[in-house]
């Protein structure tokens, strides 16, 4: 027999899960849509349906590919920034005692609570102040910044709960802290690597504000930042629109469903054993 409370809890999910995809559901499949079909039944299934505007998406412009190309080299330049910045932060911190260990994780934790919205300004005055406005590495270092408080709050839970004895074995066996960090601790921490490989790459991918803030040039713009230039471009071509939302959102929709796991692991790690 089944549990009531388990009943509801399902029922309560699958209503959560249809208002969430609803949304997702009506953007993919207007692209499948003419403008007229659009108009006449925005929300039903295209009757009969049409590639076009996928087509032209996919075929004709060449500015989406731009845009493309642009999200794949920042996002991957803001992953390996972060990884390298992160993974000896959370190190030290995690297996040096000094002086100040605590008052530097808090530190990096506060990060978490700083909302983008609130460093516009100054994030704006020092990028300025340094040239790097309108330019990629501007952003790059702009998104990393923001990427490592959560990174080395992660990392920093998973490090603390490796065993101190395989550190001791390093030492007596002649090894220093840098031979233990990269030979025993970096081959254990694949999973959380991979955690925060993947929420910085999807908090860089879909990150709209910083890009809008630093970049000026269209050539140098990311996926979301090209939406809203083809939305400019193309105001009427609704079903146009949406296919060029939808093929944008394609790669991280199947990252999170392919790679999930992970993400929920290494958050788990993070967040019960920092």
């Amino acid at each position: 027999m089944v549990n009531k409370s388990n009943t509801s809890r399902i029922i309560i999910g699958v209503v959560c899960a249809a208002i969430f995809f609803f949304p997702v559901y009506a953007v993919a499949i207007g692209g499948f849509k003419t403008n007229g079909q659009l108009l006449n039944d925005p929300f039903g299934l295209p009757n009969p349906a049409t590639f076009e505007a996928y087509k032209m998406i996919l075929l004709k412009s060449a500015d989406f590919w731009v845009f493309l190309g642009n999200s794949v080299v920042v996002s991957g330049l803001v992953i390996l920034l972060t990884l390298v910045t992160a993974i000896p932060a959370a190190l030290a911190i995690s297996r040096i005692e000094f002086r100040g260990n605590k008052f530097f994780y808090n530190f990096f934790i506060m990060g978490m609570l700083f909302p983008i919205t609130v460093a516009i300004l100054p994030l704006y005055l020092q990028l300025r102040n340094f040239g790097l406005l309108g330019t990629r590495l501007g952003l790059i270092l702009s998104q990393a910044a923001f990427s490592l408080p959560m990174s080395i709050f992660i990392m920093t839970g998973f490090f603390k709960d490796i065993p101190k004895d395989l550190q001791e074995a390093v030492y007596i066996d002649g090894g220093t802290f840098f031979t233990f960090g990269f030979k025993i601790i970096l081959p254990l921490s694949s999973p959380v690597i991979s955690t925060v490989t993947i929420i910085t790459l999807i908090q860089s991918w879909n990150q709209f504000l910083m890009p809008l803030l630093v970049l000026n040039d269209t050539n140098k713009f990311t996926i979301p930042l090209g939406i809203m230039q083809f939305q400019g471009q193309f105001t009427t071509n609704w079903n146009q629109i949406m296919a060029f939302i939808t093929i944008a959102l394609l790669p991280m929709v199947l990252l999170y469903i392919f790679l999930q796991k992970y993400i929920i692991s290494g958050l788990t790690a993070g967040a019960v054993k920092g």
